[in-house]
This record gives C-alpha cells, sequence and structure tokens, in this order.
C-alpha cells in the first residue's frame, strides 16, 4: 500500500526573524467583521524533529523553527495579508509522519485579551469614537483610522474596571452604529457595512460548489428598547439650577398635577428611550437593552433601530464555497457586497460577505465565505436591501465564470 503524497502550497508564507516558510500541507486563515482579530492555522511536514529522533530521517532543513511569541507576517503571493504573533505551537510525530501545526492571530488580538486600562485614565471628555479608539489603542501599538464619518463627540466616555480594549472600543462604536474590524496588518477600521464590491457574484450552481443555509427565528424580537441616562437636563441644556441655602423642596401639600409634572421633567432630564419594531415577528416579544455610556435620544433611537436589522439580518446565513482565493487580481475579503444567485437558497440580491476563511488541505485551494443580509450592519434604515433584486436574468448570472486563480504579481492587498 502506497502512502499518500504530501501536497502543498508555496503561495502561503510565514515571514519571521528573516526567514520566510512557505510549503503548508494545510492552511486556514479565517477573517470575519464579528471576530475582530483574524487567525491563522498552518501545518507543515516537520524536518528537524525527526532528523533528532530517528536516524533513518532525512535532514530537509536546518533553520529556527517558529516560536511561541514570534512576531510574523502572513503573506500571499509575497504580499502580506495578516500580521500577529504565534499563538500556539502543536508538534504531532509518529512512525513514518510528522507536522507541526502552528497558530496565531493578527495584532489586534491583543485589544480582544487584554485590559483598556491600569493605571488610568478611565474616562474622557468630549471626544469622538475615533478619538478614544486611537487613545485606547496606543499603549499597544495598534493604529486606527476611519473611511466615514464617526459623528460628533461623545460628552462622556467611561471605563470600566478589568474592561477589554475592544469591549471598551466596541460599545463606543455601537452608539454611533459603526462597525470595527481589523484591516489584518496591525490596524483597526471603523467603518460601515458594504461600502465596496467583491470581485465577482457568487452562482450556485456554477462558482459556487457548496451551499448550505440557516434560516433561524431564535434570537430574534418584536421590540428593542435601548434605556440609559445622560448628565443634562431635559431639551439637551445644561441645568443652571443649583441647590444652595435659598432652595427649598416642594411643599407637602403641593397640588397633585405640580408633582407628577415636576417629577415628569425630572425623569426626562435623566432617562433616555429608544425603541425599533421588527414587522416580521407577529407576537409579543420585547427585549430592553441598558446604554453602557451616556446616551441622548438621538443616539439610543439609532442604537435601537440598528440592534433591530443586525438581529434581523443574522438570523439567515449562507455560507459558499469556491474554487480559489479569489477572482481576477482581488482576494476574497470580508464587509462586500457579492451579488448571489443561489436557486437553492431561494436567494437572487446583492448579500454582504461577513466572514471569509482561505484554506488549503490535499483537495486544494478554496475559500468559505458566510454571507448575510446586508441591512446586518446598515446604520440606516434599509429600504428593499433586504428584498430580493431581480437585478440579472438566470441566463446572465450562469454565464459567471468561476473565479480564475490569482497571478503571483498581480495580488493586490486591500489598502
Amino acid at each position: 500500500m502506497t502512502s499518500r503524497p504530501f501536497i502543498t502550497t508555496r503561495r502561503i508564507g510565514l515571514a519571521f526573524a528573516g526567514q520566510v516558510f512557505n510549503e503548508w500541507t494545510r492552511v486556514e486563515i479565517p477573517r470575519s467583521i464579528d471576530d475582530i482579530s483574524g487567525s491563522f492555522t498552518l501545518e507543515l511536514r516537520d524536518a528537524p524533529r525527526p532528523y533528532a529522533s530517528w536516524p533513518f530521517a532525512t535532514l530537509a532543513q536546518l533553520a529556527r523553527q517558529p516560536q511561541l511569541w514570534d512576531a510574523v507576517t502572513i503573506t500571499l503571493d509575497g504580499r502580506p495579508i495578516m500580521v500577529g504573533y504565534v499563538d500556539r505551537i502543536e508538534p504531532d510525530a509518529a512512525e513514518g509522519r510528522s507536522s507541526v501545526t502552528v497558530t496565531g492571530r493578527d495584532k489586534t488580538a491583543d485589544l480582544v485579551d487584554c485590559a483598556a486600562t491600569v493605571d488610568g485614565p478611565a474616562e474622557y471628555r468630549n471626544v469622538t469614537v475615533l478619538d478614544a479608539a486611537k487613545m485606547i489603542c496606543a499603549p499597544f501599538g495598534i493604529s486606527v483610522k476611519a473611511d466615514v464619518d464617526v459623528g460628533e463627540p461623545i460628552d462622556r466616555v467611561a471605563i470600566d474596571p478589568g474592561e477589554t480594549a475592544m469591549s471598551a472600543i466596541e460599545k463606543l462604536v455601537r452608539q454611533r452604529a459603526l462597525i470595527v474590524t481589523s484591516d489584518g496588518v496591525g490596524g483597526l477600521l471603523l467603518t460601515r457595512s458594504g461600502r465596496s464590491r467583491a470581485p465577482a457574484a457568487l452562482v450556485f450552481p456554477g462558482n459556487v460548489y457548496e451551499s448550505r443555509g440557516s434560516f433561524s427565528a431564535e434570537g430574534r424580537y418584536s421590540d428593542y428598547v435601548v434605556k440609559g441616562q445622560m448628565e443634562k437636563a431635559a431639551g439637551g441644556r445644561e441645568s443652571k439650577s443649583q441647590l444652595d441655602a435659598t432652595a427649598f423642596p416642594l411643599a407637602t401639600n403641593a397640588q397633585p398635577e405640580r408633582v407628577t409634572k415636576q417629577a415628569a421633567r425630572e425623569e426626562a432630564g435623566v432617562t433616555i428611550n429608544g425603541r425599533a419594531k421588527d414587522e416580521e415577528v407577529t407576537r409579543y416579544r420585547p427585549i430592553v437593552s441598558m446604554g453602557r455610556t451616556q446616551l441622548d435620544a438621538k443616539s439610543a433611537q439609532k442604537q435601537a433601530e440598528w440592534m433591530m436589522r443586525t438581529t434581523r439580518g443574522r438570523s439567515e446565513t449562507i455560507e459558499h464555497s469556491v474554487k480559489g482565493f479569489g477572482s481576477g487580481d482581488a482576494i476574497w475579503r470580508p464587509n462586500t457586497l457579492a451579488f448571489v444567485d443561489d436557486a437553492y437558497q431561494g436567494v437572487n440580491r446583492d448579500m454582504l460577505i461577513a466572514g471569509v476563511t482561505l484554506a488549503f488541505d490535499e483537495q486544494g485551494e478554496a475559500t468559505h465565505l458566510g454571507l448575510t443580509g446586508p441591512e446586518a450592519y446598515d446604520t440606516e434604515p434599509e429600504g428593499d436591501r433586504r428584498k430580493d433584486h431581480r437585478r440579472r436574468t438566470a441566463a446572465s448570472t450562469k454565464k459567471t465564470s468561476a473565479p480564475k486563480a490569482l497571478d503571483s504579481t498581480a495580488h493586490r492587498l486591500n489598502e
């Protein structure tokens, strides 16, 4: 019985300490809007360890192996697609075989794992979401940029004791209905959904060789309520009345309607409510979310509407698998819009690519795409983005050819 020959790819490289490892038997590089930090899992045939363990083994290379904590750059056809660190190394051997699996994440993993602040500051005043994110990320050496308007400054930004850096940033971007995602190469991006298009349409059957769907009512609600408090008085003006020696409470014999009006004014001054309704949920299923930072009425309403659209959009997901890592001179990447023609799933419209996994194994190169409705991350009402858009005939979409393999000289990194 002959052993199965090892199939490797040299298109994916792991660069570290002046060396490049580029002969992998298995590759998995997932990136997602939701997971923030991208990751990588690379498996290669091991040479130095067998050489040291079995006298009959042949020496294939004598080079420094990747070590825990190493700073690494993952490349595709020589171009960087991820900058990060090695988290785990798993050697595996038996007589006649040996391999090492190297796993890691991009630089933003430290924001996910670590405290936002230790010795302060724990509060910022009158800063934009972008400015606050930059100050939180600065100690980690991670840059932050935005390709959209991030909105007005927030009066007060508080970081909870022990709160992670990413948690502190996420609660801020939620107020402005922004998406925070890793750019893969050492920075964060504040953006909104679907600002660019994927390199090709997705057609099943066609360039898509496998299609899986999930349509769920779990986690959806009829009414979304966001509650919060603000330090300003009702109307958005600072209260100029201060308690002093001349101030006095309402008399106990004050008329009930006067007490009621004053209580209403006081409640309006500190309590903020935002409400949104999902008309597709036909029974009463309310949910209340407390704002984690100071809210005004506009941002509370915006947050409630965003929660409703996000939950509804993510309840319908499709997974498509295609051959290769991209089409033409571009790779598949998250947060891009793709036209989807999939009669099996009953979809013929634009969908958002929320997650991308570049993969290689004995079956060859493939990309696994996680698709959701484009309204899942919309900051504004989606209009007809949720409805099917039969902008192409079945004949025209089925002419879409399978993505071509990336030319090693044509690959472009998403800036």
